[in-house]
């Protein structure tokens, strides 16, 4: 899984394409400044430091689905906070790398690939994300 995550941040950076142009002014926190750069998202340095309940549960769904949603090669009509990403969104492996890629740039934080592999539905992401020390 660290080859094919690899490939695809390499993919990113030679492309200007990437579905990550999308911002959704709705997925953003207000306190978080946030900008593109070269087809990425970068986090300014004056947004606001972790603290233990920076991020709830419900504010983590609304960021997660709407990220789901911004990406092109998934049905929006078929996202909701317990979609099984194989069964549900039809997401194959490359897919499912390329969304935990994506939330660990929405959420500024790295998820593990032991970590990554077991996060097979919606509800699962929210829940790590939530559990994160780190999400912001």
């Amino acid at each position: 899984m660290q080859a094919i995550r690899s490939g695809i941040r390499a993919l990113r950076s030679s492309s200007s394409g990437s579905f990550l142009n999308v911002v959704s002014s709705s997925s953003i926190s207000a306190s978080a400044k946030v900008g593109i750069i070269g087809g990425a998202r970068v986090y300014s340095q004056t947004a606001p430091a972790y603290s233990p309940n920076s991020l709830e549960k419900h504010e983590v769904t609304t960021r997660v689905l709407d990220l789901l949603r911004s990406i092109p090669f998934i049905d929006p009509s078929k996202v909701s906070a317990t979609a099984d990403f194989k069964k549900d969104l039809q997401l194959d492996m490359l897919d499912s790398v390329e969304v935990i890629m994506a939330a660990e740039e929405e959420f500024a934080l790295d998820i593990p690939d032991n970590d990554a592999q077991k996060i097979a539905t919606t509800a699962h992401l929210i829940d790590y994300v939530t559990g994160h020390p780190q999400a912001k």
